[in-house]
Formats: structure tokens, C-alpha cells, sequence
């Protein structure tokens, strides 16, 4: 036992080396580092410059926070309004100012004056410019550029002296709400702007553009009753347009379903990517159409389908 504890403990004479040979340097280490502090000084920061820089910075933003105003000013700190708390970057720059004013042929910079943004002031300058008119307070309402708080604020100082609007129905006859129009006076769908369709009882600018839009869409009405595709046009609205409209289907834009390829199909809100597909390969089977009647023979051209897309088809 006590061989073996011997033999566990004892060492060769390179192990013996080697160990002293580590002590020493662990020594020699602990020696330096303790002595480190006494004869080797280190540079002391100096955080002068650094707090003249911290001081001259603090004076800045709470002279800007006086520049720019309490209203942008919280708690020593910059509080700048998002999107949400301005009506846009004109308004920033310039305080509201109410006033009576007459909205037909106000400038852009009294609309300006008044609250809107330049880019809202244009727009409304744009409907004056296609001849649309102010007939009376709710036609500024129906500017889509003028919410309904900015029209609470607003309508007190609207002004339409009544014999300017004598005036402008005897100048502008055709900017006359329907309401004030005779049943002569028809309002094309396929050639109409939308200061056109402003001028029809019950449509307004948005309402207008999306006509505009969905004519387009499907290359022109052929049928008033199309009106009730549109967006925002229900039953009862129609009621009150479609004695003012009228369509000419003269005015569509065709497809040749002998010439006409894919993707003109489908250009069409009627036609799906099946149904187009399947008139292309029944032409390419049976060569080309005698007549419009003849896509009946597809078999996805149900009757109801034809009704609908046959007024925008040709050979």
C-alpha cells in the first residue's frame, strides 16, 4: 500500500523540473501585477471637452424647443406631430384663419388660408376648372377633400349671395344639379367627365371617379343599368341617377374573337382566365367564329354569361 502511494505521489526529474519551472512564473506574475500600481501611472480621463460638448448641446434643444413654440414643445423634449395630428405639411407652417368667403373662384391661397393643404386647394380649383359649381353650403360637404370636422368649421362662413346663383345657372347651365335640370338634359355615360357627373343629382366627386374608373374597366357602358356594378350605387341611389343617364353602346370597345388574343379577353371584368381560355381553344378546334352567337357552343358561355359580355364582343 505504501509502494503504491509513493509510486502515485513521486515524480520523474523532468515532472520535478517542469513544476518548479511553473511556480515560477505564477511567482513572477503575481509579483508584477502587485507592483503594477506602484511605479506604472495610467492617464486619467479627462471629460472637460466632453461636458462643455453635453452642456452646449442641451443649451441647443432648449433653444429650438423655444424656436419652434410650446405647441412642439413637452417636458424639455422635441414633440413633433405625426401625420395623424396635422391636415398636411402646409398646415405646420400656417395658422388656420376663418373668414367669410364665397367658395366659387376662391384662390388657392385663401382655401390655403382657410385650413387646407395646397395639394386639397388644387383639387377643388380642378372641379371649378371642369365646371363644377357651389350651389349652395352641402356642395362644399360633398368635396371628398373636405371632411365632414373641417365642414362644421367652415359652413358658418360660407357666403353664396343668392343673385350670384341666379347667375351661375343662367351662365352655366350645364352645372346645374339635376335637381334644377330638365329631363332633356342627358347625361351621356360613355363621353361624360366627371364634372358631367357631379352635375347629376346623387353623385358626387368620388362617386364620379369610380364611374369613370369602371368605364374604363369594361371599355363603356352599354346599358344604364350597369350603374349598379358600382361601387357605393345601391338600389335607391340608382333610383334617383338613371333618369339622368343614358348609355350608347356606339362607344364600347370591342374584342374580335376571331383576332383577339388572351389577354384581351380577359381585360374584361366579365370574362374569367377559364372562360377566355376555353373561347381561344374552341376557335383554335372549329376555326374561326361566323358570329358572336357562336361562343354559345362553349361550354363554360353559359346563357346568363353571353347576356353579359356579347354587347363587347365582335367578329
Amino acid at each position: 500500500m505504501k509502494a503504491q502511494l509513493r509510486e502515485l505521489f513521486s515524480f520523474t526529474d523532468s515532472e520535478r523540473n517542469g513544476t518548479i519551472v511553473l511556480l515560477l512564473l505564477i511567482t513572477m506574475a503575481a509579483v508584477i501585477i502587485s507592483l503594477q500600481g506602484k511605479f506604472i501611472s495610467l492617464p486619467k480621463e479627462n471629460f472637460v471637452e466632453f461636458d462643455q460638448f453635453i452642456s452646449s448641446v442641451q443649451l441647443k434643444k432648449n433653444s429650438d424647443s423655444v424656436t419652434i413654440g410650446k405647441r412642439y414643445a413637452k417636458d424639455g423634449y422635441l414633440n413633433m406631430p405625426n401625420v395623424s395630428e396635422e391636415a398636411g405639411v402646409h398646415s405646420v407652417y400656417h395658422a388656420k384663419e376663418l373668414f367669410d368667403f364665397n367658395p366659387n373662384g376662391l384662390s388657392v391661397d385663401d382655401w390655403v388660408r382657410l385650413g387646407l393643404s395646397p395639394s386639397q386647394a388644387r383639387t377643388i380649383k380642378n372641379y371649378e376648372s371642369k365646371g363644377g359649381r357651389f350651389f349652395d353650403k352641402a356642395d362644399v360637404k360633398k368635396m371628398f377633400v373636405i371632411s365632414a370636422e373641417r365642414f362644421a368649421e367652415l359652413e358658418p362662413y360660407i357666403v353664396l349671395p343668392v343673385q350670384e346663383q341666379i347667375s351661375i345657372r343662367k351662365t352655366h347651365p350645364s352645372a346645374v344639379p339635376s335637381s334644377h335640370r330638365s329631363s332633356s338634359e342627358i347625361v351621356e355615360l360613355n363621353t361624360a367627365d366627371t364634372a358631367d357627373l357631379i352635375a347629376v343629382n346623387g353623385i358626387g366627386p368620388i362617386l364620379s371617379t369610380r364611374i369613370i374608373a369602371y368605364r374604363e374597366l369594361l371599355g363603356g357602358f352599354h346599358s344604364v343599368n350597369q350603374l349598379t356594378e358600382v361601387f357605393g350605387i345601391d338600389a335607391e341611389k340608382f333610383t334617383v341617377i338613371k333618369s339622368f343617364v343614358k348609355a350608347d353602346s356606339s362607344y364600347i370597345r370591342k374584342i374580335n374573337i376571331n383576332t383577339d388574343q388572351y389577354f384581351n379577353f380577359i381585360k374584361l371584368p366579365y370574362i374569367s382566365k377559364s372562360v377566355a381560355n376555353a373561347i381561344l381553344n374552341f376557335r383554335k378546334l372549329h376555326g374561326p367564329f361566323k358570329s358572336v352567337v357562336g361562343i354559345k357552343g362553349c361550354l363554360l358561355v353559359t346563357p346568363e354569361l353571353y347576356l353579359k359580355i356579347s354587347p363587347y364582343l365582335s367578329i
